[in-house]
């Protein structure tokens, strides 16, 4: 509980983003929190590690100096390319938002597993809370809840703001 009345218990809003579908709808979440709360927002991207596959190919068909290139200077180009793609999708979703984007303090484009990064970020921006998509899989099998929603329920050290995605909900 705050201590005075004038301190808030949001002041840092990490938002992951998967560029996904439900991108714009997530952000209107955010948004919100972010005016409501006077807080400031903290983006942040994962990307991947190539699986076995790739590294294979990558071992396989490039000469040893275009590897040790592509592992020294090649992971930060892709990063800041895909920075930049995560800044123009935020342009994209804010064309008909009339209100100041004053609280996106920052966007980070961070390599590794999604939930690790997010777990990491969180941390590492002093988040209070974390706004991410529930991304449930799109079969009848699958829960509603994904596995990066999962484990970052489960580890998360604040509240996790979690807002549902899935596409086979049914009304009642």
């Amino acid at each position: 509980m705050p201590s005075s009345h004038n301190e808030r218990m949001v002041k840092t809003i990490l938002y992951a983003t998967d560029l996904g579908l439900y991108g714009p709808f997530i952000l209107e979440h955010v948004s919100e929190l972010a005016t409501c709360h006077h807080a400031k927002v903290v983006v942040v991207h994962a990307v991947e590690p190539l699986g076995v596959f790739a590294d294979a190919v990558l071992e396989a068909y490039l000469p040893d100096d275009t590897k040790k290139d592509l592992k020294q200077h090649g992971l930060e180009e892709v990063l800041g390319m895909i920075r930049n793609q995560v800044k123009s999708a935020f342009s994209d979703d804010f064309i008909d938002y009339e209100g100041s984007v004053d609280w996106i303090a920052d966007v980070r484009v961070i390599g590794g597993l999604p939930s690790d990064v997010i777990l990491n970020e969180a941390e590492d921006c002093g988040a209070d809370i974390i706004v991410l998509g529930s991304h449930g899989g799109r079969s009848r099998r699958s829960t509603a809840l994904g596995s990066v929603a999962s484990k970052v329920l489960q580890l998360a050290k604040v509240p996790v703001f979690l807002v549902p995605t899935s596409t086979q909900r049914t009304t009642r």
